[in-house]
């Protein structure tokens, strides 16, 4: 039993990966169930909202069926009326008002959830191509620290390395395939997170694929003044919107307690056949019930989210400035890693090497050299990925701005 379940254990290939593009990625940002859903109920909003009678109340139809009788007549009588109410304050009006209040607070929560998922997959996509990336430079510093402890391994045999060198070696290998394992392990994390984010099967692998994306940014100079307008990012708009819509609730609130006046009109006929008709006016004026109570938790919900909204203008002024700096940063440490730190890694392992094979060098510092340019270089990919991270993050804030839909 256990030999057969060892061969169906073999004979389960591993699940194939799904290479996926930057550009990809982001178009099924709108698919996914919070931006869709999102989306979705701005839709119903706006289509029920076109479906509005101007009247806001419904007509009565009033049948009075009743019976009369004398000492020497007796009959049935009947009377039918049809009612009218009209609003005295406005009602209708500050009904539309408010609905159109809700598509634009919809509108704005929806575009809010999708910026928000947006660089979320991005930053997602980016983290598993940098991940994925180590684990190119884990593999090949794997297979180059396995040459490395055979020729220690051969050199010993012929007495040209001690014990100590050999070990040097085997804890080189050793540890190499440690990161290896590691670097395969945040690869998958990382798989399944994007997955999530995209809402698939976390079981069917990612697979980050294609090159970075280019992304061009105004010039620094017009950095400040985009900052100064942070307050109109979704986010912080859906915020000053909600209060305005509370305050147009409040509105309708009160216009809804307000004068109102009845019309209608009436056709009777008599048990001794005569029949006839009436109009009537009924005015219920605004006396005492006004929506206070209504109104004035309306009016409280809309100071507190214009405090929200307050709130978050300053949180996107500071994540806009903190991209806009993380822009500059990045592209530094760039620069750093590219012009200083790897070429001078690159060259003092190679050095090391040939001391080595020459024999002015020992194993440790051969291990030091090498382990240094495999750090560096798994760093540069990080940094490539930040670089990119950051100027991606500035340039959907800057479309959010503008009104411009980030593809």
């Amino acid at each position: 039993m256990v030999a057969v379940l060892a061969a169906l254990v073999l004979a389960v290939s591993p699940p194939e990966l799904s290479p996926l593009t930057f550009e990809e990625a982001l178009a099924l940002a709108g698919r996914t169930p919070g931006p869709e859903s999102a989306a979705r109920a701005a839709e119903v909003r706006r289509s029920e909202g076109t479906r509005l009678s101007p009247f806001v109340f419904n007509p009565q139809v009033t049948v009075e069926p009743g019976y009369r009788q004398r000492a020497d007549e007796r009959g049935a009588d009947l009377r039918v009326g049809v009612s009218q109410t009209f609003s005295l304050s406005g009602q209708a009006g500050a009904r539309n008002t408010a609905v159109r209040a809700e598509e634009a607070v919809l509108d704005a929560e929806a575009r809010a959830v999708l910026l928000s998922r947006r660089l979320a997959i991005a930053e997602a996509w980016l983290r598993l191509w940098a991940a994925e990336q180590a684990i190119v430079q884990s593999a090949h510093e794997l297979k180059l620290a396995t040459s490395f402890r055979d020729a220690v391994q051969g050199a010993a045999k012929l007495g040209a390395s001690t014990k100590l060198e050999l070990a040097e070696a085997g804890a080189y290998l050793a540890e190499a395939r440690l990161a290896e394992l590691d670097a395969e392990g945040q690869v998958a994390e990382r798989r399944v997170a994007l997955a999530m984010l995209l809402g698939g099967d976390p079981s069917r692998p990612l697979q980050a694929t294609g090159a970075l994306p280019e992304v061009e940014l105004p010039p620094d100079a017009e950095w400040v003044p985009l900052v100064a307008r942070a307050s109109q990012l979704p986010e912080a708009a859906a915020r000053t919107l909600g209060a305005q819509l509370e305050r147009a609730r409040a509105a309708e609130a009160h216009s809804s307690r307000g004068t109102l006046l009845q019309v209608g009109v009436a056709g009777l006929r008599e048990y001794d056949g005569a029949a006839g008709g009436a109009l009537t006016l009924t005015l219920t004026p605004s006396l005492f019930e006004r929506g206070e109570r209504d109104r004035g938790t309306l009016l409280a919900s809309a100071e507190r989210l214009e405090g929200e909204a307050r709130d978050a203008g300053h949180r996107a002024a500071a994540g806009l400035a903190l991209a806009l700096h993380e822009v500059e940063h990045s592209r530094e440490v760039l620069a750093a890693l590219r012009g200083a730190l790897l070429p001078s890694a690159e060259e003092a392992a190679r050095l090391r090497e040939l001391l080595f094979q020459s024999g002015d060098s020992t194993v440790p510092e051969v291990v030091l050299a090498r382990r240094a340019l495999a750090a560096a270089r798994i760093r540069l990919g990080h940094a490539r990925a930040g670089e990119t991270w950051a100027r991606v993050r500035a340039r959907f804030f800057l479309d959010a701005l503008s009104g411009v839909s980030t593809p």
